[in-house]
C-alpha cells in the first residue's frame, strides 16, 4: 500500500471515529486498528492524533470556504423568490448529503461543549456565516424591490433557523432526510409568500 493511501485512510478513519466518539474518546490505537496498521505506524505519517484532527479541520474549512464563495457568486443571480428557493435548496442539499460535512457536524456537536475553539467554530458555521450570507442576499433583494423592507439580519435568522433544525434531525436520523428536505422546501415556499414581492 502506498504511503499516501495510508495517510488518507488514517484521515478518514479519524473522521469516522471522531464523529462517533469525539476527540478525547478516540485513541490512536483505534484509528490504527481501523486502517489495519499498528499504532506506532501512525507516527510515520502524522505527529499524532492532534495533527490528524488539524488536517480534518483544515480540509473542512477549505471545502466550506470554497462552497461559500461559490454560493455568494450564485447569489448575484437571484431575481425572484423562485431563484431564492433554488439557490437555498442547492445549499441545503449539498449540506445534508456531503459525508465530510455530516461527520464534521457530528464531531462539532460532541466537542462544542468541551472545547472553546470548537464552540466558536460551531457558532460560526451554524449561525453567523449562514445569517450573514442570507442577510446580504436579502439586502440586495430589498434594494432591487424584490422583497419587502425589514431587518435583514433577523429575517435571515428566521429563514435559516428551521433549516438548521432539519439538518440536525437528518444528521441524527438519516432515514428522515427526505422528510427534512420536504419540510425545508415548504418552509421556503411560505417564507417567499410572506417576504418576496416577485415570487
Amino acid at each position: 500500500m502506498r504511503t499516501t493511501d495510508t495517510k488518507e485512510r488514517l484521515v478518514y478513519a479519524a473522521l469516522d471515529l471522531f464523529s462517533e466518539k469525539g476527540y478525547e474518546g478516540t485513541s490512536v490505537d483505534e484509528i490504527a486498528k481501523v486502517v489495519g496498521i499498528k499504532a506506532p505506524s501512525i507516527y510515520d505519517h502524522y505527529k499524532g492524533k492532534e495533527e490528524l484532527l488539524q488536517v480534518l479541520v483544515d480540509r473542512s474549512e477549505e471545502e466550506y470556504d470554497n462552497g461559500m464563495k461559490q454560493n455568494m457568486q450564485a447569489a448575484e443571480e437571484i431575481c425572484s423568490g423562485k431563484d431564492l428557493k433554488a439557490f437555498a435548496m442547492r445549499m441545503v442539499k449539498f449540506t445534508i448529503n456531503n459525508e465530510m460535512s455530516i461527520k464534521m457536524r457530528k464531531f462539532l456537536m460532541i466537542e462544542q461543549y468541551r472545547n472553546a475553539r470548537f464552540a466558536e467554530s460551531t457558532t460560526r458555521h451554524h449561525v453567523e456565516t449562514i445569517k450573514d450570507i442570507f442577510a446580504q442576499v436579502f439586502r440586495k433583494m430589498m434594494d432591487k424591490g424584490l422583497m419587502i423592507q425589514g431587518d435583514a439580519d433577523i429575517i435571515a435568522l428566521e429563514f435559516a433557523a428551521p433549516v438548521t433544525l432539519m439538518i440536525q434531525m437528518s444528521d441524527r436520523q438519516p432515514e428522515k432526510k427526505i422528510e427534512a428536505l420536504e419540510i425545508v422546501s415548504r418552509h421556503f415556499d411560505i417564507f417567499i409568500e410572506r417576504y418576496c414581492i416577485n415570487t
